[in-house]
């Protein structure tokens, strides 16, 4: 039997951002490519754990339905160029091929919007949660692979990148972001040392770091 669907058209917006999300149907876009120097956005709620258990589920609901409504509108609007981006439960990855300086603004726009709207409105209600995350600029894979039964394609972004940009915005705290070497390297953003004894200690634990991502704790230096 025939499926005769609705036509649906979008403007042209639209569409780009469509493309950028991990789950579609557009083909030949990510075929398979390595990217040296991706940039990598990794932001998570703090305390989210102690949240889950201390409320009721719609206001669990209510909190992760404007927090994802709301990381969503601020990529769009501030982070429009970048390549990729997903929500990872209570929090979100976000990730520019390149890490030039208008990919760099781009990233500190949606983290600095994204941070003053939580703490002026969404986390106020509930002061022991916060924002947090990393930036780092590092090799990633991209690829795509067909669902063959929906006939939609799935892309995502692995690699070392990744997995460094996820396991480093565990080490900050209330307001922070975390930055690796390489991206201190290119003088793109003001970032200071860490010299708290915890962070070091926990960064030499982490799973999965090369050693010079184990040297030392660098930090988002927010004015």
């Amino acid at each position: 039997m025939e499926n005769k669907g609705t036509s649906v058209f979008l403007d042209s917006s639209s569409l780009r951002a469509l493309k950028k999300m991990p789950v579609d149907v557009f083909d030949g876009v990510y075929t398979g490519e390595v990217r040296d120097e991706a940039l990598i956005l990794c932001i998570d709620i703090r305390n989210f754990s102690e949240f889950l258990c201390s409320n009721d589920e719609n206001t669990v609901f209510k909190l992760l339905k404007e927090f994802s409504s709301n990381i969503l509108s601020c990529i769009n609007q501030f982070g429009f160029s970048c390549s990729y981006y997903k929500l990872l439960g209570d929090g979100a990855l976000v990730v520019w091929d390149t890490a030039s300086q208008d990919h760099v603004d781009d990233a500190m726009m949606v983290f600095n919007e994204f941070l003053d709207f939580v703490n002026e409105e969404l986390f106020l209600p509930s002061p022991h949660i916060s924002l947090a995350g990393a930036l780092v600029m590092e090799k990633v894979f991209k690829y795509e692979i067909s669902a063959e039964a929906s006939g939609l394609k799935y892309r995502d972004y692995v690699g070392y990148g990744i997995n460094l940009a996820c396991r480093l915005q565990t080490l900050a705290e209330k307001d922070q972001l975390i930055l690796n070497k390489k991206l201190t390297l290119t003088g793109l953003i003001p970032f200071t040392e860490s010299i708290t004894p915890r962070l070091h200690h926990h960064l030499e634990h982490l799973k999965g770091l090369q050693d010079e991502d184990r040297v030392k704790v660098y930090m988002y230096n927010r004015k």
